[in-house]
């Protein structure tokens, strides 16, 4: 008889201690980073700050290069100005020249204030 009371005690005992092993083994498993696998395309010791530092710099010699080149080998000519502006300032000029002549027969059509004076 007392070995069938202490026979369920004894199960229950090596049940929690395996319960306990168990979910102890799961914490280490889930917090440990010993068997992560490394990146295929990188090493697992390389950093890509360096190389992402040399690439802002070879992007950075580009800009200027290209910036030089662009004052080198700039085309001459019109120097900015579009047709449609060229356009504009042609009309806009033909209109003052219009004006100017219209103001200009004004003044001459009227006599001066002194020629009433002698005639």
């Amino acid at each position: 008889r007392t070995r069938n009371r202490s026979r369920p005690h004894f199960l229950k005992f090596t049940m929690l201690r395996s319960l306990i092993v168990i979910a102890l083994l799961a914490v280490l498993a889930i917090s440990t980073q010993a068997f992560v696998v490394a990146p295929v395309g990188q090493p697992a010791l390389a950093s890509t700050t360096s190389l992402d530092a040399c690439r802002i710099n070879a992007k950075q010699e580009k800009r200027k290069r290209n910036r030089e080149n662009m004052r080198k080998f700039k085309k001459g000519g019109r120097k900015g100005t579009s047709k449609k502006k060229l356009m504009r300032k042609a009309a806009s000029s033909a209109q003052r020249q219009v004006e100017n002549e219209f103001i200009a027969k004004c003044f001459i059509t009227v006599p001066p204030p002194n020629s009433e004076e002698t005639a």
